[in-house]
């Protein structure tokens, strides 16, 4: 029975490790199905040479080292898809190879095609969905890698706490101790006054001479008579 000091000891580690963080760690791990040789023994069929198969895995590994799992499985797809359009192309040199066996001395490649026609159209329409995985695999590996290389934005700086200033303390009014001279400067002579403005004498409400009977409801709406005096007839012309 494990001791409680051994117990304890152990309920301090992690459950399970977290994979490598660094990039160089994340780099080595992303080769480690190449040397358990995976794919050597299973994507190759008889007549095909496991160590090419080796040497294209690892050139695209190499050439993207996929950092996460997501990445190594796109790498897959591209290492499968090439190994099988190499294996496509052998298979449609067979394909003529066999038609060409008993050819006609006088078009032994029209004879042959005639023959595989059927088949040539079924392996180009197998190349074709390769090729078309490839492409999509492509795409996808290098818009994953082009998100995980990119920098992570920097955090917005918070609100600057600007501290309140302190209250000045009033400095003590002290009597001075300089000396004040007797001779005091005579201050200046005062404006003088303006003579007030005598009282002006009311201007006539008609025209004199006219015999104008207007008469304002609201005495205080008209200086003088609208009729008499139409531009010098409201208040305001008084100034």
């Amino acid at each position: 029975m494990m001791s409680p000091r051994k117990l304890g000891a152990e309920g301090t580690r992690p459950s399970a490790s977290t994979g490598p963080r660094s990039a160089a760690g994340k780099a080595r791990s992303s080769m480690n199905a190449l040397k358990s040789g995976i794919y050597s023994t299973s994507l190759t069929i008889p007549g095909e040479d496991p160590a090419k198969l080796t040497t294209l895995t690892e050139e695209y590994f190499e050439r993207y080292r996929p950092a996460l799992p997501e990445q190594r499985d796109l790498v897959d797809i591209l290492v499968r898809s090439t190994w099988t359009l190499r294996r496509l192309a052998a298979v449609e040199a067979q394909v003529w190879n066999y038609r060409l066996d008993d050819p006609d001395p006088g078009a032994p490649l029209g004879r042959a095609f005639n023959g595989c026609q059927r088949s040539l159209e079924r392996l180009q329409r197998i190349v074709n969905a390769n090729q078309r995985n490839f492409r999509h695999a492509l795409r996808e590996l290098e818009r994953l890698q082009a998100l995980d290389a990119a920098p992570e934005p920097p955090p917005k700086p918070g609100p600057t706490l600007v501290p309140d200033p302190q209250p000045v303390e009033p400095k003590p009014v002290t009597p001075s101790k300089e000396f004040v001279s007797s001779i005091s400067v005579p201050p200046p002579p005062a404006a003088p006054k303006t003579a007030a403005k005598a009282p002006q004498k009311p201007l006539p409400f008609h025209q004199p001479g006219s015999h104008c009977d207007f008469i304002p409801v609201d005495p205080t709406l008209f200086q003088r008579c609208p009729v008499c005096f139409p531009e010098d007839c409201h208040p305001a012309a008084r100034e």
